[in-house]
């Protein structure tokens, strides 16, 4: 549904003045509930997400900057954000060690290694490829939501600024990982927004 939307924006571009003629009955519908009960018998709406981490073109941008109940048209597509949330989101790259195979001081020693090499100018996408454990080979976290990460991990990466190279060690559960910092917090928007087809554009 995102890209059909992004590639009906890049289509569209000239009705970017949002807002103007809005169906009469989206103007009724304010909750998601509501949308949830239009849907059920007009299979040609939609609801979707976007969140401003991931969906990032320029066409797109605007409409973060919205409140919920903003309406606009592109085409025979009438939209309107039905909800907005914000929520506090970090980003990071990592490599995992698994202490069910290193002891605390192997794990240390080859922790030690790694941060030695990318400080000499090797990428870290290269080292969390050779040294990683999880199958995670570049070691993006993407954007993670507060509180959705054992808390070790996610009050380490608090503590840091973008940039800083660290480890972390969640003891209860035997992992060591290294950690680099990669974007600054960040408050990412997720927009919910109700689309309705009609027949004829006006």
């Amino acid at each position: 549904m995102k890209k059909q939307f992004l590639s009906l924006l890049l289509c569209c571009s000239s009705f970017l003045g949002f807002g103007q003629n809005p169906d009469s009955l989206l103007a009724g519908i304010s909750t998601r509930s509501q949308a949830n009960e239009y849907i059920k018998s007009n299979p040609r709406a939609k609801l979707f997400i976007l969140e401003s981490g991931a969906d990032t073109s320029a066409l797109v941008q605007p409409l973060y900057h919205q409140q919920p109940g903003y309406r606009f048209t592109i085409g025979t597509s009438r939209f309107k954000i039905i909800e907005m949330d914000s929520t506090l989101s970090f980003r990071v790259n990592y490599i995992y060690i698994n202490g069910e195979l290193y002891s605390k001081k192997q794990a240390d020693s080859l922790r030690k290694l790694i941060i030695d090499r990318y400080r000499k100018g090797e990428a870290f996408y290269v080292l969390a490829e050779e040294y990683g454990m999880d199958g995670n080979m570049s070691g993006d976290t993407g954007w993670f939501q507060e509180h959705t990460m054992v808390n070790q991990f996610e009050t380490a990466v608090r503590q840091h600024k973008k940039g800083d190279i660290f480890t972390v060690d969640t003891p209860d559960r035997n992992w060591y990982h290294v950690v680099l910092k990669t974007f600054d917090d960040s408050h990412i928007k997720k927009l919910t927004i109700l689309r309705i087809e009609s027949d004829n554009q006006h």
